[in-house]
């Protein structure tokens, strides 16, 4: 009776996961990378925008934990702690706006200006970013005309004005247009728009943005 013979190789349709492999699928924490803004301007901003969001989110998460922890144990709640966080929502999110505007995370397709000679994609680019800065300088103006209205009326558990968290869309819409008019005088000067390009790390892969 012949037995087939073992083979204690794996076969040539199998692979096992080598140590290198491994070291590539499980990235160590020092391998993500922060992306920065491609000139300084926007970079101030994203730093700024970065901590009005963060101190926004924390004070809404710390808010909700509290309220959440009293109920539980006392039966109770703070009553302004179902009004702060709406009001603090905007900041929030301007904050991520401006971040997002500084390293060129707006939706764009580039149909267009890829089909562009070098010079005619850096004059595309600065006329957009110059009319992207004139809109937003245009709507912060507009806001300003809801100041008035904003100021008399006032949240009915906190007594603040309404227009502490309408600010965040007009500071919002002001950051955007200098932002937008830094993009257009460094791309004139640079000839492109390397809003990450020239970021550190920015050839490596980003985890957990």
């Amino acid at each position: 009776m012949n037995s087939r013979p073992t083979d204690p190789s794996p076969r040539n349709s199998e692979r096992f996961l080598s140590e290198e492999d491994l070291a590539e699928i499980d990235r160590p924490d020092s391998d993500i990378v922060i992306p920065h803004a491609g000139d300084p301007v926007n970079e101030a901003f994203r730093k700024a925008g970065a901590a009005v969001a963060v101190v926004s989110l924390v004070t809404v998460w710390a808010l909700l934990l509290v309220a959440v922890g009293l109920r539980y144990v006392t039966g109770s709640s703070m009553d302004f702690a179902t009004e702060l966080p709406a009001y603090l929502y905007p900041w929030i999110i301007a904050g991520g706006v401006v971040v997002a505007m500084a390293l060129g995370g707006h939706i764009a397709v580039d149909f267009v200006l890829t089909r562009l000679s070098p010079r005619g994609e850096q004059a595309a680019q600065v006329g957009v970013w110059i009319f992207g800065g004139v809109l937003f300088a245009l709507i912060t103006v507009l806001s300003l005309r809801l100041v008035d209205p904003l100021i008399a009326q006032i949240t009915p558990i906190l007594g603040w004005p309404r227009v502490g968290s309408f600010a965040a869309f007009m500071l919002m819409s002001a950051c955007l247009a200098v932002q937008s008019f830094a993009r257009a005088w460094f791309i004139a000067r640079r000839g492109t728009d390397d809003a990450t390009a020239t970021a550190d790390g920015a050839d490596k892969e980003v985890y957990g943005v």
